[in-house]
């Protein structure tokens, strides 16, 4: 479970922290289609490969809609993680509708829900972003763009790529829920987009096991 928390915490912090400055100039003819992150909303949904350690996996983000949570108006996202040889994993996360903050986060393994503690600093989790980040703006200047074929579907969706120093790159599109399609960091692909849809998202830990989930020391 570490090895999880970590690779999901470094991932995390490439996708958001890296402070972008635009790409090697997009060039001339048709403008670019990246206008900025597609509006969230329940049913989206995005699936990634990890890759880590000589070791890849999937991962899917879910957005599984609105409900009350702890007395509060929230937006409600799962993460699924399939490790080899380590099972599944799934993370739910409720954010204040109002606010980003995270009002409640639990994880399944097994048959067993924890609850998670929202108050630590750091939190190992964090939904995904609902709207455009100021780094990956699109009025930012000289943004690169390309196309990146989506192996789930066969589809291609245009992308902007935005550069964090040699070697290290975030692609981005409009056309994907939550906006990242891939992460580059030294020069090695981390993590890249396999499969999305815009419905179809499915809630795995329920109502009740969310409520009940069981509390343990250092969660």
């Amino acid at each position: 479970m570490n090895k999880v928390l970590g690779i999901v915490v470094a991932l995390l912090l490439a996708i958001t922290l890296l402070p972008a400055c635009g790409g090697g100039g997009g060039g001339g003819g048709t403008p670019p289609a990246y206008t900025g992150f597609m509006q969230a909303a329940e049913g989206q949904w995005v699936e990634y490969v990890i890759s880590s350690d000589g070791e890849e996996y999937h991962q899917k983000m879910e957005h599984i809609g609105q409900a009350t949570v702890d007395g509060k108006t929230c937006i409600g996202f799962e993460m699924t993680m399939a490790m080899p040889q380590q099972g599944e994993t799934i993370v739910q996360m409720w954010t204040d509708a109002a606010t980003p903050q995270l009002v409640k986060y639990v994880m399944k393994t097994g048959d067993q829900v924890i609850c998670m503690d929202v108050s630590q600093s750091q939190s190992p989790y964090k939904p995904p972003e609902t709207e455009t980040p100021s780094q990956y703006n699109p009025s930012l200047p000289d943004i690169s763009y390309g196309t990146y074929p989506v192996p789930g579907t066969g589809e291609t969706v245009t992308v902007a790529k935005f550069e964090s120093g040699p070697g290290n790159e975030v692609w981005v599109s409009s056309q994907v829920p939550f906006g990242t399609v891939k992460v580059i960091a030294s020069g090695t692909t981390t993590l890249s987009l396999y499969n999305f849809g815009t419905s179809g998202a499915q809630r795995d830990i329920s109502k009740q096991e969310m409520e009940n989930c069981m509390q343990m020391p250092g969660f």
